[in-house]
């Protein structure tokens, strides 16, 4: 709590820090260790030099930046920074003329007399090194929110995609699985109340447990149980489904129907009307880190509509980019036993 009371004021704290230091090191230390007396005019106009440090800054920060160099005006801008120069020039010569700063400190300090009365060099090199900073700092700002935008942008597209998913699944599964559970009346009541049961799991867990940004690792895997057990329903003699998930699992948080396009695409492009199908489905955990492996027939026919149904496997990549970037690894592809194998590992977090 105390944490978040101080963090608004964090980031003026830091730049008072940083102007502290900067005005200290640049503008009082050298003069300190001369070890004579300076008189208060020096003091004052170092002062004055680091008051107009700080207004060039952040104006060029907060207004000519953003106005020239991110419209792509470099020409405005180069012509605000000669104009600066030469203003403060002039600042530094009115002043110095009136108090004969130059030469009186070189007086103090032994030397000659000063020669150039029209150029202050140390305050050019200050306040080109000003402009540089505070040019670097406005850049930086304007590219990182640009990412911040653009990450954010791609976050409103996934969940996009998934409320696609959603809804491409009540519709189109829920009503095969309900012709299922129908046939399956006239057999095996018990099988059928069992089935509807499943069924309205599924629908709580779409309706209630996939709007945030996070489930629960023991919601999505029972989603992902339920689903495999109503597509048993649908299979024919033909198909073959092995599922070797654990009972236990450690609950972590993690993105809701992250799991299922891999295990949907197994049963869109791997089973075969006629031909003798296999779907192999493993589920391991290790403390944090998750894997799902799933294996399936390939059929080259099926295998290139994969535009029909469900995010994809490239919509799933992008998702596991933008949440677990650097945190998951993900193999697609035909193995050497010619069937067709996703794997894909996390490190999920509290």
């Amino acid at each position: 709590m105390l944490k978040n009371f101080f963090k608004p004021y964090l980031f003026t704290g830091l730049h008072i820090l940083v102007w502290v230091l900067l005005g200290y090191i640049l503008l009082f230390y050298i003069p300190l260790t001369w070890n004579i007396l300076i008189p208060t005019f020096f003091w004052l106009w170092q002062s004055i030099v680091l008051f107009f440090m700080i207004v060039i800054f952040y104006f060029n920060a907060k207004i000519i930046v953003p106005k020239t160099i991110i419209k792509d005006r470099t020409t405005a801008f180069l012509l605000w920074a000669f104009g600066i120069v030469v203003v403060m020039q002039f600042i530094a010569y009115f002043y110095t003329s009136q108090t004969d700063l130059h030469n009186k400190i070189a007086a103090l300090l032994g030397f000659k007399k000063y020669r150039s009365r029209f150029f202050d060099n140390y305050v050019f090199t200050i306040t080109l090194l000003v402009l540089g900073i505070s040019t670097s700092w406005a850049m930086l700002q304007h590219w990182q929110r640009a990412a911040q935008h653009k990450q954010k942008i791609e976050q409103d597209k996934t969940m996009a995609e998934l409320s696609m998913l959603r809804a491409q699944i009540n519709p189109h599964f829920f009503f095969n699985s309900l012709n299922s559970i129908y046939s399956l009346t006239y057999s095996d009541i018990e099988d059928s109340r069992n089935a509807l049961h499943t069924l309205s799991r599924m629908m709580r867990y779409l309706l209630y447990s996939t709007e945030g940004e996070r489930t629960t690792l023991l919601k999505e895997v029972d989603f992902l149980k339920d689903y495999i057990a109503l597509m048993r329903l649908r299979a024919n003699s033909k198909l073959t489904i092995t599922t070797d998930i654990p009972e236990k699992l450690h609950d972590y948080p993690i993105v809701p129907m992250l799991l299922l396009p891999l295990v949907e695409n197994a049963f869109k492009h791997g089973v075969h009307a006629t031909d003798k199908s296999e779907i192999t489905i493993v589920i391991k955990q290790h403390e944090t880190n998750l894997e799902l492996e799933v294996e399936n027939t390939f059929f080259e026919k099926s295998i290139t509509s994969s535009e029909e149904g469900g995010i994809g496997l490239a919509n799933t990549k992008r998702r596991l980019q933008l949440v677990y970037p650097h945190k998951h690894a993900m193999i697609a592809g035909i193995n050497q036993e010619g069937k067709y194998k996703v794997n894909l590992q996390i490190t999920l977090e509290k």
